[in-house]
């Protein structure tokens, strides 16, 4: 039963989706628009005010210019005053206290004369109002410019600026006195600056930024004297006097400060006008007020138009969709009613046509997909028919359960097995009813570990036949489960009891194998042991006779020397030599006797120590030869320490014997790492050996080389390797006639090697 809950009409999805894509389209456009209307409307505000600072610069720069062409008109007018004042000082000995100020003030036009010391303060002055007054004070950086001009000579003109008391517009100019004690200040005073000077320029240019920027609120032009421009009798704030304090004295460049409670945006703009030829800081110090409500008030505007224009939209989109999706979702709604008609089982109700090239693919595509299901039913049918009559006939009970264990399904060999028939089945059965009662505990939790998921190789168990009786039991099961949910246990049941008597039977068989095996393992070691003692005395035995026939054939050629011929005492060398190399072999032989009955004890064990002792005693074994003995890294190994150092004192011998003949002997001793497994080898550049006896060269008594050309007995590579094998590893060996050889082995593991 498919759930409908919750599930909407196709042509309500599809008039969603519309009126989402239409809404989301339109909506994200008027939004990108509405934010680049924002910052478009911000953009300007900024703009506007970079124009508005940029023009109030350049204007008041022109001003400053044309003003600067008109102060210094009165140049030469002040230098000719100079001369007659300079000339009283020079009359005066340098005094400034006999001079006649107020009469000299006369003779000059009316030209305030002022003596300033070299600290910077008005000592005498035509005006006694202004002396004292100390210019590193009030004017510091005026100070600084005295100080430069005091050691010079000649005229200073400064610049039409307001005076410290009265504000009255005065024309300065300065001149150091010879003897550069004083520097003289006269100060021009007259009614044409205002008039000439043309002070309402500044109010034109106000007028002009106001004009196009409806966003400045105002404008106040303020000097280095904290004056306005054109309001000498303005006092400033405490904040502006902070401000104009910080921007003159600290960091002259523009400040911006924020007023969000007012919504003002308050701009100090420096216009620096300052000219090192002049004295005189003519710098314009502009606070623009700018009203922030403003732009706030066009971006609100901006916000209710396009929300205007949302709802449009919203509204728009939503019709739009509607009759979308009512066209569309029609042909889609009668194709969905035909196959829920097919879906409840009518397999014989025909598809109607629908419009459209793809619906009219799927309405038949839908057609042959039923007629094909049908197809696949009747299949279907066949199948179930032949599985079921399939699982009757198993050998093996088939079952299936629900998730309590109680049993759904069971076929015939199962009933028969347990001794049940078909009518027990619908009275009901327990899976674990049927099972040993010690082992239902153990059942019930495998039962659940199947449920849960896991994977199952059989479990035996003891069942109980109807009539009471056991017998051992093979149980396969696995979780069975419809639409992906686990609703049971499905599994087989197979009856091993003829399985329990082979096993007996294979268990005895293999007990008598055990005492076989038990039996010849003794026989062998007895064998061993047996053969063992007569290769000890056999060897034994023979050193007597090899001890009688080397001592009776010295005694002769010692004796009879001079009696016998060269033939016969060769004959006897060749006795004595033979007798030495029977013990020889008599000792070979007693080592490998000694080595099957030596027991093997493996610790871990550094090789290189080892090494270094057999490489010292077998030199010193040759002390009139120059061996060059290289020995490389040698890792830790598992291995018995007499056997493992048998077995470098048999190598390196070896290699220390066959390059007797080698001018430059050289003998390398070293290891490298093969499929993780430590490989050891020992290399020469001795006589060498042809690669086609190498399957010789580890058998008993065997050599490669003529006994006179290198003495030996030939069991020692046999010893070597009989340890090797006996440590679980492998020897080999590479050599080439006149090249040398390497003998390579391992004592554990199975590496690759050539």
């Amino acid at each position: 039963m498919r759930d409908t809950r919750w599930r909407l009409p196709f042509s309500y999805l599809l008039m969603g989706i519309l009126f989402l894509v239409i809404v989301a389209v339109l909506i994200a456009g008027l939004w990108i628009n509405y934010e680049n209307s924002k910052n478009h409307t911000v953009e300007n505000a900024e703009r506007l005010r970079v124009m508005t600072e940029s023009h109030m610069d350049n204007s008041f720069r022109m001003i400053d210019t044309g003003l600067k062409l008109y102060d210094n008109t009165y140049n030469q007018k002040m230098q000719d005053a100079f001369g007659i004042v300079m000339a009283e000082y020079l009359q005066a000995g340098g005094e400034p206290s006999l001079m006649d100020l107020p009469s000299l003030k006369n003779r000059i036009g009316g030209m305030e004369i002022h003596v300033i010391n070299d600290q910077c303060v008005i000592e005498h002055s035509s005006s006694p109002g202004d002396i004292g007054l100390d210019f590193s004070i009030i004017y510091p950086d005026f100070c600084v410019y005295l100080h430069k001009i005091q050691n010079t000579s000649g005229y200073y003109p400064d610049r039409v600026v307001m005076e410290w008391f009265t504000g009255n517009l005065t024309k300065y100019g300065y001149m150091p006195t010879p003897d550069h004690q004083y520097i003289l200040e006269l100060g021009l005073h007259s009614d044409a600056f205002t008039r000439d000077r043309m002070e309402l320029q500044y109010r034109d240019v106000i007028d002009e930024v106001r004009t196009f920027n409806p966003y400045l609120e105002e404008v106040l032009l303020f000097q280095k004297q904290k004056r306005l421009i054109y309001n000498t009798t303005y006092i400033p704030t405490l904040e502006e006097s902070e401000m104009l304090d910080y921007i003159l004295w600290k960091n002259r460049s523009t400040q911006i400060v924020k007023d969000n409670g007012a919504g003002k945006t308050i701009v100090w703009q420096v216009i620096d006008l300052r000219d090192p030829d002049y004295a005189a800081d003519k710098s314009v110090f502009a606070k623009l007020t700018y009203n922030d409500a403003l732009v706030r008030e066009e971006l609100d505007q901006i916000a209710i138009l396009h929300g205007f224009a949302a709802l449009l939209v919203i509204l728009s989109g939503g019709l739009i969709a509607i009759m979308v999706s009512r066209k569309l979702s029609r042909p889609i709604e009668r194709l969905v009613e035909d196959v829920n008609i097919i879906a409840e089982g009518d397999l014989n109700h025909a598809v109607r046509p629908a419009p459209g090239f793809e619906l009219s693919n799927l309405s038949g595509s839908i057609q042959v997909m039923v007629d094909r299901l049908k197809a696949q039913i009747r299949q279907c049918e066949k199948s179930e028919e032949r599985f079921t009559e399939l699982v009757q006939l198993l050998p093996q009970g088939v079952f299936e359960t629900d998730l309590n264990g109680n049993i759904t399904f069971a076929n015939p060999i199962a009933f028969e097995v347990f001794g049940y028939n078909p009518e027990d089945f619908e009275n009901g059965i327990n899976i674990f009813d049927i099972l040993a009662p010690d082992e239902q505990i153990l059942a019930r939790e495998r039962f659940r570990e199947i449920l849960a998921g896991k994977r199952s190789q059989g479990s035996e168990y003891t069942g109980i036949r109807k009539d009471g009786c056991t017998f051992p039991i093979m149980v396969y099961t696995a979780a069975r489960k419809e639409e992906g949910a686990v609703t049971g246990m499905r599994g087989t049941i197979v009856d091993i009891s003829h399985l329990k008597k082979v096993e007996e039977e294979i268990r005895k068989l293999n007990a008598e194998l055990e005492d076989r095996v038990a039996q010849r393992t003794s026989e062998l070691e007895y064998a061993t042991r047996e053969m063992e003692a007569f290769t000890y005395s056999v060897s034994h035995d023979l050193r007597g006779p090899l001890r009688a026939i080397d001592g009776f054939s010295h005694i002769i050629s010692e004796s009879a020397s001079t009696g016998l011929d060269e033939r016969e005492l060769h004959c006897i060398d060749v006795i004595r030599q033979n007798v030495v190399l029977m013990d020889s072999l008599i000792d070979g032989l007693l080592a490998l006797s000694r080595m099957g009955r030596q027991e093997l004890k493996r610790e871990r064990i550094s090789p290189e120590p080892l090494v270094r002792e057999v490489v010292a005693e077998v030199l010193n074994q040759a002390p009139d030869r120059k061996i060059d003995v290289t020995i490389g890294t040698l890792p830790e190994c598992n291995a018995d320490p007499v056997m493992l150092r048998q077995v470098f004192a048999n190598l390196i011998g070896n290699a220390v014997k066959f390059t007797r003949k080698t001018d430059n002997a050289r003998i390398e001793i070293g290891a490298f790492f093969r499929d993780s497994q430590a490989v050891y080898y020992v290399r020469d550049n001795g006589a060498g050996f042809d690669m086609k006896y190498v399957n010789k060269l580890f058998k008993e008594f065997q050599r490669l080389h003529r006994p006179e050309e290198y003495e030996g007995s030939g069991i020692g590579l046999a010893i070597v390797d009989r340890i090797i094998r006996r440590h679980g590893g492998k020897i080999w060996a590479e050599s080439e006639p006149g090249k040398g050889a390497t003998f390579y082995f391992f004592l554990e593991g199975h590496p690759e090697h050539s």
